[in-house]
C-alpha cells in the first residue's frame, strides 16, 4: 500500500468516525427532549465497552420510587452499528434477554414488573463502542424508540421462507449404521442394540460413563414418546420422537445406573431398535465431590465428547446467581480447561468467560442443557480474568479449571 493511499483511508476513518459521534450526540439530545415529559429522567455515566465485556446498569433509586410514577424506562443507545445485549432478571411471561436493534434497546417496565430492573446487565457484541444509558421515571411509558429515532428503525422482519419439503427418511438400518459408525468414530468403547417392544421395557445396567442413546423406528412407525426412568414407582424422563422418528439422547453417570426403557404408544405392530453408545469417563475426574456433580461435570466438559484425560484440577470454585468475577495469575504460556456445572437449583441461563491477553472465549448454556466449559492458553504474563454469570431460582453452581499442557510461546 503506498503512503499516500495508507494517510487517505486514515483520513476516511477519522471522517467516518466524528460523524458517527455527531450523529449519536443528535439522536441523545433527541432522546432527552422526549423524555421531558416524564417525572424525572437523567444520563448515567457514558461507558466504553469492548467485546465480551458485561456491565451491570445500576438505577438510581430514585427511577424505582412508586412515588415518582408507575413506570419505569431504560433506554441504551451506542452508534447505530454496534450490537449489544441487554439481560433483565427473569419475571413471569416477561423476555429477559434483548438484543439491540440499529445499536439501541428501550425497556419499560410498569408496576410490580419493575422488579426486574433490579438487576441489569449489557454485554458487549461488538469489538468496541461506547454505550449511553439514560433512565426515566413517570406516570406512562414515553414514546417508541423507533418514534423518537425513525432511522433507527429495523423495519419490518423478512417472512420465514418455505422450506420446501421434508428430506425422505432413511431407512432404519441406515440411520443405525450412521450412528454406530459416528460412536465409533468418537471413541465409544462398545455399543449395545437391542429391539425396543411397543409394550414392556427394556432394562439396562449403566456402568460410570456417558451413554448416547438412539431410539429408532421403521418407515411408518406411529409417533411415541421415549421413557427413561430408574425404577417402576418414579417419574419416567420422557423424550417425544421428532418429525425423523428417532430420539436421540445422552446421559452421564459416576456410579453404577439400573436404566428402564419403554415407550408410550399406540399399540400397532412396528420394528424399533434401541442402540446404546457406551463412553469412558475421562482419567483425572475428580471424585471428592460426590458422583451427581461428577456427572454434572462430565456433562458440562462435553459428555461423550469429553476429553479423554483431564490435567490437574487448579482450582474449584462455589458460586450463586448473578456475576462473579474469578480473575487469575496462573502460570504463563500454559493451557487450560474451565468449565462451570449446576449443583443446587435450575439454571435459567449460565455464562463462563476467559479473557487472556488478546484472546477471548466464551460459553453459554440454556435451561435443559449441560453447563459450559471454555479452553483458554494464557500469555507471557499468565493473568487471566474468568467469569461466571448465573440467572435462575435457588441456584448453586461449581467452578472447575484444569491445567491442560503447555501454549506455543508468543511470537517476540
Amino acid at each position: 500500500m503506498t503512503p499516500w493511499l495508507a494517510a487517505a483511508l486514515a483520513l476516511l476513518g477519522v471522517l467516518a468516525a466524528a460523524e458517527a459521534r455527531a450523529e449519536l450526540g443528535q439522536d441523545l439530545a433527541f432522546l432527552e427532549r422526549a423524555l421531558v415529559g416524564q417525572t424525572r429522567s437523567a444520563e448515567l455515566r457514558p461507558r466504553l465497552l469492548e467485546r465480551g465485556e458485561v456491565l451491570p446498569i445500576v438505577l438510581p433509586p430514585w427511577s424505582l420510587d412508586s412515588a415518582r410514577g408507575r413506570c419505569t424506562t431504560l433506554i441504551v443507545v451506542a452508534a447505530a452499528s454496534t450490537q449489544f445485549l441487554l439481560q433483565i432478571h427473569p419475571g413471569p411471561g416477561l423476555p429477559h434477554v434483548l438484543p439491540s436493534q440499529a445499536g439501541a434497546v428501550q425497556l419499560t417496565r410498569c408496576g410490580h414488573e419493575r422488579i426486574s430492573l433490579v438487576q441489569v446487565l449489557l454485554e458487549m457484541r461488538s469489538p468496541r463502542a461506547v454505550v449511553h444509558t439514560l433512565v426515566a421515571v413517570g406516570a406512562d411509558d414515553p414514546p417508541a424508540l423507533t418514534t423518537i429515532l425513525p432511522a433507527r428503525d429495523p423495519g419490518a422482519a423478512a417472512p420465514a421462507a418455505d422450506p420446501g419439503p421434508a428430506p425422505k427418511r432413511a431407512p432404519l438400518a441406515e440411520r443405525v449404521g450412521s450412528f454406530e459408525a459416528a460412536a465409533q468414530n468418537a471413541g465409544a468403547t462398545s455399543i449395545d442394540t437391542a429391539l425396543l417392544p411397543g409394550q414392556g421395557d427394556v432394562r439396562l445396567t449403566l456402568s460410570p460413563g456417558c451413554h448416547r442413546l438412539l431410539a429408532a423406528g421403521s418407515e411408518g412407525a406411529p409417533a411415541y414418546t421415549l421413557l427413561l426412568g430408574e425404577n417402576e414407582t418414579d417419574a419416567p424422563e420422557r423424550l417425544a420422537a421428532g418429525e425423523s422418528g428417532d430420539v436421540r439422547h445422552e446421559l452421564c453417570t459416576a456410579r453404577p445406573r439400573r436404566l428402564l426403557v419403554s415407550l408410550e404408544t399406540t399399540p400397532e405392530d412396528a420394528e424399533r431398535k434401541l442402540i446404546v453408545a457406551h463412553f469412558a469417563l475421562p482419567v483425572g475426574l475428580p471424585a471428592r465431590f460426590g458422583p451427581e456433580v461428577a456427572a454434572r461435570l462430565v456433562r458440562a466438559l462435553g459428555g461423550g465428547s469429553a476429553p479423554r484425560k483431564l490435567g490437574p484440577l487448579v482450582a474449584t470454585t462455589l458460586g450463586a446467581q448473578g456475576r462473579t468475577p474469578l480473575p487469575r495469575l496462573l502460570l504463563p504460556q500454559t493451557c487450560y480447561l474451565a468449565a462451570a456445572a449446576v449443583v443446587h437449583g435450575a439454571a435459567q441461563t449460565l455464562s463462563l468467560g476467559a479473557s487472556a491477553g488478546a484472546s477471548n472465549a466464551e460459553s453459554t448454556s440454556e435451561a435443559d442443557q449441560p453447563g459450559p466449559h471454555v479452553g483458554f492458553c494464557t500469555g507471557q504474563s499468565g493473568q487471566v480474568e474468568l467469569a461466571v454469570e448465573a440467572r435462575g431460582l435457588g441456584l448453586a453452581w461449581a467452578f472447575f479449571l484444569f491445567q491442560m499442557g503447555p501454549a506455543r510461546p508468543e511470537a517476540p
